[in-house]
C-alpha cells in the first residue's frame, strides 16, 4: 500500500506520526508492504541535471542525495518513516520511494536505472498489483505520485524531459550513478479530474478521520481508466493555463523555464 499523507490534516493526533504508522501496520497486516513516497525533487536539481545532460556532462556541484541522509518533503509521517529501523529506500535521487514489509525489496529494486515514476519504478510496479492500494490520508489526489506514474505509462509528452540524465548519489555502499529521466516542471495540472470516475468504477472510497478527508485507491483499476482517459484526451490532466504553457515549451523547445499562464 502507497500511502501519501498529511499529519496536520488530522489535527491532533495522540502519538503523532508514529502512532499513525503504527495503525497502518497493524491494518496491512504481517503479509503488507507499507511504502511512502520519499521525494525530494526540485526545479533547481532538475535544472542543474538536464542542463549538464545536454552537454554531455555530470553535474557533481549540485546537492547530491544520499539515500540515508536526504531528508524527504512529502511530509512528517514520510519523515518519521524514512526514520524508522528496517526501512528501505530506493536509489532514485528525485523520486525514492520507502518501504517496509515483504515485497519491499522486490518494489524498490533498481529505481536508479528506471524512470522517475514510470515502467518499472516502484510507483508502477505497485499498480500491477491485485493487492496494490494508493492511500492518501488528509491529501487530494494533488499529491499522488500515482498519478505521474500514469502519465508516463500513457506516454504523455508534457511529463518528462527528453534527456537521459546521469546522476551521482550517495549510497551506504559508496557512490553511485543513477540513469534516468527526470520530470518537466511549471506545468499545472489537476491530478483529481477523473476522481469521479474513480469513485463510480469502485476503485476509490471516501471517508473522514477527524478532520481529514481519506481516499483508498484500488490501483489497478484506477491504472486502466486513467491510462484510458488520457490516451484518449492527452491533456485531459492540464489546466487550460497547463496547456498554454505546454503549447509555448514546446514551440520552443526549452522545457527548464516557466512560459507564463
Amino acid at each position: 500500500m502507497l500511502v501519501h499523507s498529511s499529519l496536520s490534516s488530522f489535527g491532533w493526533v495522540e502519538g503523532g506520526a508514529e502512532a499513525v504508522i503504527d495503525a497502518l501496520r497493524e491494518a496491512i497486516g504481517p503479509d503488507g508492504t507499507l511504502v511512502m513516497s520519499a521525494i525530494t525533487i526540485t526545479a533547481e536539481f532538475v535544472a542543474a541535471h538536464v542542463r549538464a545532460a545536454i552537454r554531455g556532462e555530470i553535474n557533481r556541484e549540485y546537492p547530491i542525495f544520499d539515500v540515508e541522509k536526504t531528508p524527504t518533503w512529502a511530509g512528517h509521517i514520510a519523515e518519521t518513516f524514512r526514520n524508522m529501523p528496517h526501512v528501505a529506500r530506493s536509489w532514485h535521487p528525485s523520486h525514492s520511494v520507502t518501504a517496509l514489509g515483504p515485497k519491499a525489496e522486490e518494489l524498490l529494486a533498481d529505481h536508479h536505472v528506471r524512470p522517475s515514476c514510470g515502467q518499472d519504478s516502484p510507483y508502477e510496479r505497485i499498480t500491477r498489483l491485485e493487492e496494490g492500494r494508493v492511500l492518501l490520508l488528509g491529501v487530494t489526489h494533488e499529491s499522488s505520485t500515482t498519478i505521474h506514474a500514469f502519465e508516463e505509462l500513457a506516454g504523455a509528452e508534457y511529463v518528462v524531459h527528453p534527456q537521459t540524465c546521469r546522476i551521482p548519489f550517495r549510497t551506504p555502499e559508496g557512490e553511485r550513478l543513477a540513469t534516468t529521466t527526470l520530470h518537466i516542471y511549471h506545468i499545472a495540472r489537476e491530478l483529481g479530474r477523473l476522481e469521479s470516475r474513480y469513485i463510480d468504477a469502485g476503485a476509490e472510497t471516501v471517508t473522514v478521520i477527524g478532520r481529514a478527508p481519506v481516499r483508498l485507491c484500488r490501483a489497478k483499476p484506477m491504472r486502466e481508466i486513467t491510462l484510458e482517459a488520457i490516451r484518449k484526451s492527452p491533456y485531459i490532466l492540464l489546466t487550460p493555463a497547463g496547456l498554454k504553457t505546454w503549447e509555448k515549451m514546446k514551440a520552443s523547445g526549452e522545457y527548464l523555464e516557466p512560459h507564463g499562464a
